[in-house]
């Protein structure tokens, strides 16, 4: 009976076998097949190379899943959009008009910043004044917002439409730097604008609301760990102008922000300001928005530089009187982050 050196005919079949990254790939899991920077099998591929996983069902229509997003693509590229990444309906039980609304604290979850819409539904709410008469507009707004909560006010202008200023080019200064050293706490009225800061002043009247968006760009991003990210925050300022800052009046109001990204790019922020009672302003002291980026930092070792810049400021003026409505039960909410 013949004998047989069942390494040695083992070690020929693995030599007669091909020995590629593919094959070895196929062998293990069976239908997938290795790109440079991961695996796809039919409508779906995994990449290392941009951190996320795309499914399609074909060659123009695709839905993108990564750390912090999930898109749907169409047209090949051409248009893409954002499914909501969070969630959450408030009833009206649970809000007061007027007054801070906590997330946690109502037993719902944080958001992971303050870009989220709030989408308000009446459920009893006074829309018109009788005793008033006149042109009247019902304003809903979420203002303060954050991780943790916003408030819901409700404005009703009587005697005037509303209308809105549109401004997207020829600020005073639209750009800005990360400042030399970073402020401690939320800046008061007296603290100047610096020449890092950027800034916008117009002489405007019977202002009732202010809507600034501006980008925040970070660049030069080394992410040593390749699972960190770097964080960037500051304020974004409004009131009336006193030489390089505010005056002290109702009319100063400070919002802060903060951004992250754990590759180069840009992130786009807005911030919103409400005013029941409109502030003056004239040629000396116009209304000033001021855009301060104050600090970065991370948890694990990533470093990079940030740079900001105004991109719109929209001016919401009315030229009647302005009642603000309080009350709890009066709306519900719907708080969607994209």
């Amino acid at each position: 009976m013949p004998k047989f050196n069942s390494n040695l005919i083992s070690a020929r079949n693995r030599i007669s076998q091909p020995n590629s990254l593919y094959n070895r790939t196929q062998s293990r899991v069976g239908g997938w097949e290795t790109t440079p920077s991961g695996l796809k099998t039919k409508g779906i591929e995994i990449s290392s190379a941009d951190s996320n996983i795309k499914v399609s069902s074909s060659a123009t229509k695709f839905s993108t899943l990564s750390s912090d997003s999930l898109t749907f693509t169409r047209d090949g590229g051409g248009t893409t959009f954002n499914y909501a990444k969070q969630m959450q309906f408030i009833p009206a039980s649970l809000l007061t008009l007027g007054s801070t609304f906590d997330f946690t604290f109502h037993g719902f979850l944080d958001y992971d910043d303050d870009q989220y819409d709030v989408i308000f539904t009446i459920k009893n709410l006074q829309t018109y004044d009788a005793s008033e008469g006149g042109d009247q507009n019902l304003q809903l707004s979420a203002e303060n917002k954050s991780a943790t909560g916003f408030t819901p006010t409700a404005n009703l202008f009587i005697g005037s439409v509303l209308s809105t200023t549109d401004v997207t080019s020829s600020f005073s200064d639209a750009s800005s730097a990360q400042r030399g050293s970073a402020l401690g706490s939320s800046p008061v009225y007296s603290i100047d604008k610096v020449a890092a800061d950027s800034l916008h002043d117009l002489d405007i009247d019977d202002v009732v609301g202010i809507s600034v968006t501006f980008t925040i760009t970070f660049s030069s991003i080394i992410n040593k760990s390749g699972e960190g990210r770097l964080d960037a925050s500051g304020y974004l300022r409004v009131g009336n102008k006193d030489s390089d800052a505010f005056q002290n009046n109702a009319s100063y109001l400070v919002r802060d922000w903060s951004s992250s990204k754990a590759i180069n790019g840009t992130n786009t922020i807005t911030k919103s300001f409400s005013y029941s009672s409109s502030p003056s302003s004239d040629g000396t002291n116009p209304i000033r928005i001021n855009l301060i980026l104050n600090d970065t930092s991370s948890d694990d070792g990533t470093t990079g530089s940030i740079a900001g810049a105004l991109t719109s400021i929209t001016y919401t003026t009315s030229s009647g009187t302005t009642t603000s409505i309080t009350g709890a039960d009066k709306v519900d909410a719907l708080v969607i982050a994209r």
